[in-house]
């Protein structure tokens, strides 16, 4: 975790910006305004939102990024939470293969408001990846929430726990905060305790320049360095 990466005064103008969009009091080509009941997360905002890109590459994530990759950072994707999002156990580089997370968090987030839960040392585990999927049973594809991944990727949190005694925590921090974790990291999004609340967060997601696993620069998902 990197610790006051951001400061206050950053944070709330990161959240009255997005707040400021989803009521339509602001308004940014590519971006429509949602139902007011509606807080589904923005994906790859940063390809039209200058704020949300300023986020992906600021150049405080630069070096610490670089330490984990042993190499340049690429960014490839964003993600931005109003709330909690008690999404299911997932690996992120069944995704994105070869990435790693910046999760910044822009007010305080605890199990109140649903952070997400971890199971640390998982990233020195198996990774699910598609093809063993489609090996195994057959499918085609798979949606996000596909109840078989979803079952084996249960079945890998199990086992991780029986196997190497890997058990469940859930990550609070407070605005301004970084957290920094492998793509192969299994995580989920925590129960929100407190219904209603807010939970404001920007999730990045990069890779190393010399990543060569997966044929990248892929048309729907455009690599972009620091350096703009």
């Amino acid at each position: 975790v990197m610790r006051e990466a951001f400061s206050a005064d950053e944070c709330h103008a990161t959240v009255d910006h997005m707040m400021a969009l989803h009521a339509g009091e602001k308004r940014i080509e590519g971006y429509e305004a949602p139902d007011p009941d509606s807080w589904e997360r923005t994906h790859n905002q940063h390809r039209y939102d200058p704020v949300a890109k300023d986020l992906l590459l600021n150049p405080r994530l630069l070096q610490p990024l670089a330490d984990c990759f042993g190499d340049d950072p690429l960014g490839v994707q964003t993600m931005y939470f109003w709330k909690g999002s008690e999404q299911h156990w997932h690996q992120d580089q069944f995704y994105l293969p070869g990435c790693m997370s910046a999760w910044i968090a822009l007010i305080d987030v605890s199990d109140e408001n649903g952070t997400i839960q971890v199971q640390p040392g998982s990233h020195k585990e198996h990774l699910l990846t598609f093809g063993e999927l489609k090996e195994k049973h057959g499918v085609e594809n798979f949606t996000e929430q596909d109840p078989i991944y979803n079952s084996e990727i249960d079945a890998l949190v199990e086992r991780n726990q029986a196997e190497s005694g890997l058990s469940e925590m859930a990550v609070e921090v407070n605005a301004g905060d970084v957290v920094l974790f492998h793509g192969v990291l299994i995580h989920r999004g925590g129960p929100i305790k407190k219904p209603r609340s807010f939970r404001h967060v920007m999730a990045n997601h990069y890779i190393p320049e010399n990543f060569d696993g997966w044929p990248w620069p892929e048309e729907a998902w455009p690599r972009l360095g620091f350096d703009d």
